[in-house]
């Protein structure tokens, strides 16, 4: 699955993260495409540094977008029904690769940088995954299994001359063409089932593992730095069990760095051609990631694309309300990818029959992402029911519950 990008993405549904325990019933779980996976991911600069694409899921199957760094102007690029999927810009930034399975099964496609021109370059058997351009933009390589396992290929960049590069029964994946025409990419030979990083000339020469032996964690998704001085991946070295930070090194595997500690997925790392900048994809699992940015230190980590919000569940504190007393009307919610629920604002509507209530408080806390409404009931409430609704609103859209609870 894409996570580990041993094998394609394996698409399994996913459950909200949040479960309340209230009173009320749950409401409708939040939407997702019908693979299963929401949110955005597999960022991808423009080499001038003006413009990330990205993967987007949060329409469809999955569709080719780009926005500016700063997450504005966000525009699609593909509309097709089908599963695209991991684009990547050419040297020259006039055309972007990218993956999909419009014509039954994953291969590599190529379009203009402004969308258009949309066609297929490889159409073997099997699955051909993760592209990656070379410095001068006339090959490009990526993993494919058309011959029964997965291996390194290159071609050219119309589709021809195809060339095997790796030739071995292990698992190889996830290359990415450096600028000195080396290709870095992830193997699991020799090593019992673990992925680490290796390395071989364009040609498929000289190929050997990059990172020493006693790294005996998972390596995944390396890229070089723009100078070609050090190289950012994906690994799960470090605690809780599975969970996968970012790391930079130098080519020689000397002054290993951690630069992400989030407690879920950090993974898809991309520098920005000044290498100042890393947009990577964080989620609580590999399919519910959202863009973020960071420096190129680990430093000022901040979300590009907002995700929307699904209910969980809503209810009452107390459980039964009271006439004459205070009662505090809550609603859960939950991001349905990424990993920060932000500052959504909150509306309440109260009534008793057809008394409108007065509000006392209202709040959203986003550490366990719940909005709260507060009113005092009159003593004349006894018998009859509160009914109202909660709104909560964020950039990408709004939930409304209402509800309807009997007064003691």
């Amino acid at each position: 699955m894409r996570d580990t990008q041993a094998t394609i993405r394996t698409f399994t549904s996913i459950a909200l993260g949040a479960g309340a325990l209230l009173i009320g019933g749950a409401s409708a779980p939040a939407a997702v495409n019908p693979n299963g996976v929401t949110g955005d991911d597999s960022p991808s600069w423009s080499p001038t540094g003006n413009e990330i694409a990205y993967t987007s899921f949060q329409h469809s199957s999955g569709d080719i977008y780009v926005m500016h760094p700063d997450s504005s102007d966000k525009r699609r690029l593909t509309t097709d029904p089908a599963y695209d999927d991991i684009p990547m810009f050419s040297p020259d930034g006039k055309q972007i690769a990218f993956v999909s399975n419009r014509t039954g099964s994953l291969q590599i496609w190529v379009m203009n940088a402004d969308g258009s021109n949309q066609h297929q370059l490889t159409s073997s058997s099997g699955t051909n995954y993760f592209p990656s351009w070379s410095p001068d933009g006339s090959r490009i390589a990526f993993r494919s299994d058309r011959d029964g396992n997965p291996e390194i290929y290159s071609m050219r960049s119309d589709g021809s001359d195809v060339t095997r590069l790796t030739n071995d029964p292990s698992i190889d994946f996830s290359p990415n063409w450096g600028l000195d025409g080396q290709i870095l990419f992830v193997s699991n030979r020799g090593t019992g089932g673990k992925s680490s990083i290796w390395v071989m000339n364009g040609d498929g020469s000289d190929q050997h593992r990059l990172t020493p032996r006693e790294f005996v964690w998972n390596e995944f998704s390396p890229v070089w730095s723009p100078d070609g001085k050090r190289i950012l991946f994906q690994a799960d070295r470090d605690v809780p069990v599975g969970n996968r930070e970012l790391y930079v090194m130098n080519t020689d595997s000397s002054g290993l760095k951690r630069l992400t500690r989030y407690a879920g997925q950090d993974n898809w790392p991309t520098w920005s051609p000044d290498g100042k900048r890393i947009a990577f994809a964080r989620g609580p699992t590999p399919f519910r990631n959202e863009i973020y940015l960071m420096n190129a230190d680990g430093t000022h980590q901040r979300e590009l694309t907002l995700p929307t919000l699904g209910g969980v569940d809503y209810g009452t504190i107390p459980e039964a309300p009271i006439a004459g007393r205070r009662v505090v009307v809550v609603y859960d919610v939950a991001e349905e990818s990424g990993a920060d629920i932000g500052s959504p604002t909150v509306r309440c509507s109260g009534f008793v029959g057809n008394h409108s209530l007065r509000l006392m408080t209202r709040r959203f806390t986003a550490r366990i992402g719940r909005a709260a409404c507060t009113w005092r009931l009159p003593l004349s409430a006894r018998g009859k029911h509160l009914s109202g609704a909660i709104t909560v609103t964020t950039p990408t859209g709004m939930l409304r519950q209402r509800f309807s609870f009997a007064v003691r």
